[in-house]
């Protein structure tokens, strides 16, 4: 790990900073995963650029920048500002954190709850506008690709009504604003992933997290933490992609377009979103897992214990505008499909 958070900070000249003369322009991004399996829409940006310029440029991923540290996410975005990387992504979730108040509106809890509505805001002229805020901390915003809805799972027990969250410690990634959620629940909010929420889980650091079937799947944290509020969708993952300022420009046109159309093709569908989650809570409930569904009355009293929180978010006037707007999309698309869960996988 520390020799990927090395190599993340010594980019040759001619890779990072210039363009060479021969051969394909090698662009470096910069990502917290071990892998980019684990963000299957970034892994297609980087495929589409490749296969858009025929090999004209090649990015080269520098896998688990900052080597899972709470703000392993915060160093991506330093090092792309700095030019210590060409390109880097991040969880929409992390910008409130630093300054740019508007992404707030994304990780505002239990908001954005299906794929219709992510996409449709996605779509709507609240992307370029977020994107163009990026500015705002060095960095020069690429795209924003819709990802997976991130659920509650407990350790102990099902995490489906506001009781049931009281005195845990939960693990989550650095968000100012999914931490006061989880503190609205009356829950300690711990950011902890990668290796460290697995070590937590084993010591009692934590007793539940957000994840999304994918990663719970292929981490295998079926066992040490079975119980998923099935309906209950607290914020979407979406992946934002940036680029170093005067490296993007020093691109040519032709290249700066591959990389545009790239991010318009690896944006997933709603319907692709469904049936992967679809997809791995079959296989998280082979592996052990128990789905719960929250009545509806649970989900009520979860939203009045966010009510504060909106009263606070809706305090800055760009974020409440992307929030009042949010909800007039959430009106329009309806609320989805539901996930089906698998036969014999409910925790009763």
């Amino acid at each position: 790990m520390l020799a990927a958070g090395c190599a993340g900070s010594s980019v040759s000249g001619d890779k990072a900073g210039g363009t060479a003369s021969h051969g394909p322009v090698i662009l470096r991004l910069a990502s917290t995963p071990g892998d980019l399996s684990d963000v299957p829409p970034v892994a297609d940006f980087v495929r589409w650029v490749g296969e858009l310029s025929h090999g004209g440029i090649r990015i080269e991923v520098v896998n688990q920048w900052g080597n899972y540290a709470p703000d392993a996410e915060v160093q991506v975005v330093r090092a792309v500002a700095s030019g210590k990387a060409d390109l880097g992504w991040a969880g929409s979730r992390v910008f409130d954190s630093i300054g740019l108040s508007g992404f707030g509106a994304l990780s505002a809890p239990m908001l954005v709850d299906s794929y219709p509505l992510e996409e449709a805001v996605l779509a709507n002229p609240i992307a370029p506008r977020l994107l163009d805020s990026l500015k705002g901390v060095g960095v020069t915003g690429v795209t924003m690709l819709p990802d997976v809805l991130r659920r509650p799972i407990g350790a102990r027990r099902r995490l489906l009504s506001p009781s049931s969250w009281q005195d845990h410690s939960f693990g989550t990634y650095r968000s100012e604003v999914q931490g006061q959620a989880i503190r609205a629940l009356g829950a300690r909010p711990v950011v902890v992933f990668g290796p460290f929420r697995s070590h937590a889980l084993k010591t009692g650091a934590i007793q539940g997290f957000e994840l999304d079937f994918r990663r719970y799947d292929e981490l295998g944290l079926e066992q040490a933490a079975p119980y998923v509020a099935a309906n209950v969708a607290l914020w979407p993952q979406v992946d934002v992609l940036f680029a170093n300022p005067r490296r993007f420009s020093s691109l040519t046109g032709q290249q700066r377009a591959w990389l545009r159309q790239a991010a318009h093709e690896a944006g997933w569908s709603a319907s692709e979103l469904l049936l992967e989650d679809a997809t791995f809570a079959g296989k998280a409930c082979a592996a052990g897992a128990r789905f719960a569904l929250a009545t509806a009355g649970n989900l009520a009293a979860l939203r009045r214990s966010f009510s504060p929180l909106y009263r606070r978010l809706e305090q800055d006037a760009r974020t409440k505008a992307f929030i009042s707007r949010i909800e007039r999309l959430k009106r329009l698309t309806g609320p989805g499909r539901a996930l089906v869960i698998p036969a014999g996988c409910s925790s009763g």
